[in-house]
């Protein structure tokens, strides 16, 4: 090979041996927060800005709801977790009205596109409170009616 600017020259496309060059960064550090298990772990979430699939995975739903708890923080759970049979809920200290049930995954971000989480393990680990299944609100539902008129 020959050098070009004091560096080896690239393999193209078009070269045998050419390999894609990928995403530098498919995964997204985020925080699983499983109060079934009580516990709180670092997890790897697949590029949530392209596709939603490894949320669902590793919340273990069909329906994600986007919570932002605070600039920069997104918590990602499962919209439906009320409904289900709840076997494990959590709150967080001074915010004891909004209470979760079922996994929930914690990002950074805001609510156009997530990005990096800033805070570490042991932020969320001081928080959360763990509430018991039996404690859990009813989801609250709001029926609005229709007016009688045609458009």
């Amino acid at each position: 090979m020959r050098l070009i600017s004091g560096r080896e020259r690239k393999i193209h496309n078009n070269q045998p041996g050419y390999k894609p060059r990928r995403n530098r960064r498919p995964n997204m550090r985020g925080i699983k927060i499983n109060p079934a298990d009580r516990t709180i772990t670092e997890v790897d979430v697949p590029n949530p800005n392209k596709s939603l699939q490894g949320l669902y995975d590793l919340i273990g739903c069909d329906l994600v709801q986007l919570v932002e708890l605070d600039r920069g923080i997104i918590l990602c759970c499962d919209e439906e977790g009320k409904l289900k049979p709840v076997t494990g809920a959590f709150t967080f200290f001074g915010n004891e009205e909004l209470v979760i049930a079922g996994n929930a995954v914690i990002l950074g971000g805001d609510a156009s596109r997530f990005g990096k989480l800033h805070e570490n393990i042991a932020s969320f680990e001081k928080i959360v409170e763990w509430v018991n299944p039996a404690d859990v609100p009813e989801p609250k539902f709001t029926f609005i009616p229709l007016p009688n008129e045609r458009i």
